[in-house]
Protein backbone atom coordinates (compact mmCIF):
# COMPACT_ATOMS: atom_id res chain seq x y z
CA UNK A 1 0.00 0.00 0.00
CA UNK A 2 1.37 3.48 -1.12
CA UNK A 3 -1.15 5.92 -0.71
CA UNK A 4 -3.07 5.64 3.08
CA UNK A 5 -5.54 9.06 2.78
CA UNK A 6 -8.96 8.07 3.47
CA UNK A 7 -8.29 4.59 3.90
CA UNK A 8 -8.79 2.82 7.40
CA UNK A 9 -7.16 1.49 9.65
CA UNK A 10 -8.65 -0.36 12.90
CA UNK A 11 -6.33 -1.08 15.90
CA UNK A 12 -7.10 -3.13 19.11
CA UNK A 13 -5.27 -2.33 22.18
CA UNK A 14 -4.94 1.35 20.52
CA UNK A 15 -5.41 3.42 24.10
CA UNK A 16 -1.96 2.91 24.86
CA UNK A 17 1.36 1.50 24.45
CA UNK A 18 2.10 0.11 20.78
CA UNK A 19 -1.65 0.36 20.17
CA UNK A 20 -2.16 3.95 20.14
CA UNK A 21 1.54 4.75 18.56
CA UNK A 22 0.24 2.94 15.71
CA UNK A 23 -2.97 4.70 15.95
CA UNK A 24 -1.36 7.84 15.46
CA UNK A 25 1.05 6.93 12.55
CA UNK A 26 -1.78 5.44 10.69
CA UNK A 27 -3.72 8.90 11.59
CA UNK A 28 -0.08 11.32 10.44
CA UNK A 29 -0.19 9.45 6.80
CA UNK A 30 -3.93 10.76 6.81
CA UNK A 31 -5.76 7.20 7.58
CA UNK A 32 -9.20 7.16 9.42
CA UNK A 33 -8.37 5.43 12.36
CA UNK A 34 -10.86 3.19 14.48
CA UNK A 35 -9.18 2.91 18.05
CA UNK A 36 -10.43 -0.18 20.17
CA UNK A 37 -9.43 -1.26 23.63
CA UNK A 38 -11.67 -1.91 26.76
CA UNK A 39 -10.68 0.49 28.90
CA UNK A 40 -13.16 3.43 28.15
CA UNK A 41 -11.48 6.19 29.96
CA UNK A 42 -8.33 5.77 28.22
CA UNK A 43 -10.12 5.52 24.87
CA UNK A 44 -11.83 8.70 25.19
CA UNK A 45 -8.53 10.07 25.57
CA UNK A 46 -6.88 8.26 22.98
CA UNK A 47 -9.92 9.65 20.08
CA UNK A 48 -9.54 12.89 21.51
CA UNK A 49 -6.02 13.26 21.41
CA UNK A 50 -5.82 12.18 17.50
CA UNK A 51 -8.79 14.49 16.68
CA UNK A 52 -7.54 17.78 18.42
CA UNK A 53 -4.77 17.01 15.76
CA UNK A 54 -6.85 16.80 13.24
CA UNK A 55 -7.43 13.04 12.23
CA UNK A 56 -10.51 11.00 11.33
CA UNK A 57 -11.37 8.89 14.44
CA UNK A 58 -13.68 7.03 16.12
CA UNK A 59 -13.37 5.09 19.58
CA UNK A 60 -14.77 1.31 19.72
CA UNK A 61 -15.46 -0.47 23.28
CA UNK A 62 -14.33 -4.00 22.46
CA UNK A 63 -13.26 -7.13 24.35
CA UNK A 64 -11.22 -8.48 21.72
CA UNK A 65 -11.92 -12.09 24.10
CA UNK A 66 -15.56 -11.95 22.60
CA UNK A 67 -16.48 -12.32 19.30
CA UNK A 68 -19.57 -10.97 19.07
CA UNK A 69 -17.77 -7.25 20.45
CA UNK A 70 -14.94 -8.01 17.47
CA UNK A 71 -17.93 -8.30 15.51
CA UNK A 72 -19.69 -5.14 16.80
CA UNK A 73 -15.97 -3.51 15.85
CA UNK A 74 -16.05 -4.72 12.30
CA UNK A 75 -19.77 -3.41 11.69
CA UNK A 76 -19.19 0.16 13.54
CA UNK A 77 -15.92 0.43 11.02
CA UNK A 78 -17.61 -0.13 8.22
CA UNK A 79 -20.81 1.71 9.07
CA UNK A 80 -18.84 5.16 10.06
CA UNK A 81 -15.93 4.37 7.12
CA UNK A 82 -17.16 2.68 4.38
CA UNK A 83 -14.16 0.05 4.64
CA UNK A 84 -11.16 -1.37 6.25
CA UNK A 85 -7.40 -1.32 4.53
CA UNK A 86 -5.60 -2.46 7.88
CA UNK A 87 -6.18 -4.52 10.65
CA UNK A 88 -4.18 -4.57 13.64
CA UNK A 89 -4.65 -6.86 16.69
CA UNK A 90 -2.79 -5.68 18.86
CA UNK A 91 -4.31 -5.94 21.89
CA UNK A 92 -2.49 -8.63 24.18
CA UNK A 93 -2.12 -8.84 28.19
CA UNK A 94 0.86 -10.58 30.13
CA UNK A 95 1.35 -12.40 33.52
CA UNK A 96 4.12 -14.39 34.38
CA UNK A 97 5.39 -16.81 36.76
CA UNK A 98 5.89 -20.38 37.19
CA UNK A 99 3.82 -22.35 34.64
CA UNK A 100 2.60 -24.68 37.67
CA UNK A 101 1.36 -21.55 39.82
CA UNK A 102 -0.25 -19.66 37.27
CA UNK A 103 -3.39 -20.19 37.69
CA UNK A 104 -6.69 -21.05 35.48
CA UNK A 105 -7.64 -17.63 35.44
CA UNK A 106 -4.24 -16.68 34.00
CA UNK A 107 -4.22 -19.06 31.36
CA UNK A 108 -7.33 -18.40 30.47
CA UNK A 109 -6.95 -14.48 29.80
CA UNK A 110 -4.42 -14.38 27.91
CA UNK A 111 -5.82 -17.10 25.86
CA UNK A 112 -8.67 -14.94 25.25
CA UNK A 113 -7.04 -11.81 25.00
CA UNK A 114 -3.37 -13.05 23.33
CA UNK A 115 -5.32 -15.69 20.79
CA UNK A 116 -8.59 -15.07 20.72
CA UNK A 117 -8.71 -11.60 20.09
CA UNK A 118 -6.88 -12.21 16.58
CA UNK A 119 -8.90 -15.49 15.92
CA UNK A 120 -12.24 -12.77 16.43
CA UNK A 121 -10.54 -10.03 14.30
CA UNK A 122 -9.23 -12.90 11.49
CA UNK A 123 -12.70 -14.24 11.32
CA UNK A 124 -14.94 -11.01 11.48
CA UNK A 125 -12.43 -8.65 9.40
CA UNK A 126 -11.06 -11.17 6.45
CA UNK A 127 -14.36 -11.84 4.93
CA UNK A 128 -15.05 -7.75 4.70
CA UNK A 129 -11.35 -7.34 3.30
CA UNK A 130 -11.86 -10.41 0.73
CA UNK A 131 -15.09 -8.59 0.17
CA UNK A 132 -13.98 -4.97 -0.60
CA UNK A 133 -11.65 -6.34 -3.28
CA UNK A 134 -8.88 -3.77 -2.82
CA UNK A 135 -5.30 -4.03 -1.44
CA UNK A 136 -5.48 -4.99 2.75
CA UNK A 137 -3.59 -5.81 5.25
CA UNK A 138 -3.29 -7.83 8.61
CA UNK A 139 -0.95 -7.01 11.59
CA UNK A 140 -0.91 -9.52 14.26
CA UNK A 141 1.13 -8.06 17.21
CA UNK A 142 3.15 -11.31 18.59
CA UNK A 143 6.54 -10.01 19.88
CA UNK A 144 9.93 -11.54 20.47
CA UNK A 145 7.97 -14.14 22.38
CA UNK A 146 6.57 -15.70 19.30
CA UNK A 147 10.52 -16.62 18.23
CA UNK A 148 12.24 -18.16 21.64
CA UNK A 149 11.16 -18.81 24.72
CA UNK A 150 11.95 -17.64 28.38
CA UNK A 151 11.72 -18.78 32.32
CA UNK A 152 8.59 -17.38 34.11
CA UNK A 153 6.65 -16.25 30.70
CA UNK A 154 5.40 -19.54 29.70
CA UNK A 155 1.53 -19.14 29.01
CA UNK A 156 2.38 -15.65 27.38
CA UNK A 157 4.91 -17.48 25.22
CA UNK A 158 2.34 -19.85 24.11
CA UNK A 159 0.11 -17.43 22.86
CA UNK A 160 2.49 -15.32 21.24
CA UNK A 161 3.74 -18.67 19.13
CA UNK A 162 0.01 -19.21 18.41
CA UNK A 163 -0.15 -15.77 17.11
CA UNK A 164 3.03 -16.58 14.83
CA UNK A 165 1.85 -19.80 13.98
CA UNK A 166 -1.90 -17.84 12.96
CA UNK A 167 -0.09 -15.27 10.83
CA UNK A 168 2.39 -17.44 8.55
CA UNK A 169 -0.98 -19.51 8.15
CA UNK A 170 -3.05 -16.82 6.68
CA UNK A 171 -0.33 -15.72 4.46
CA UNK A 172 -0.31 -19.16 2.96
CA UNK A 173 -4.17 -18.88 2.89
CA UNK A 174 -4.40 -15.48 1.08
CA UNK A 175 -1.84 -16.07 -1.00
Amino acid sequence: MNKFGKKTAVVTGAASGIGLELAKVFAEQGMNVVLADIEQSKLTAAVDALTEQGAEAIGVLTDVGSGESVAALCQASVNRFGSIQVLCNNAGVYTGGHLWEQTEDDYEWLIRVNQWGIIHGLRHFVPQMIAQGDECHIVNTASMAAMCTLPFAGVYHMTKHAALALSECLFHELS
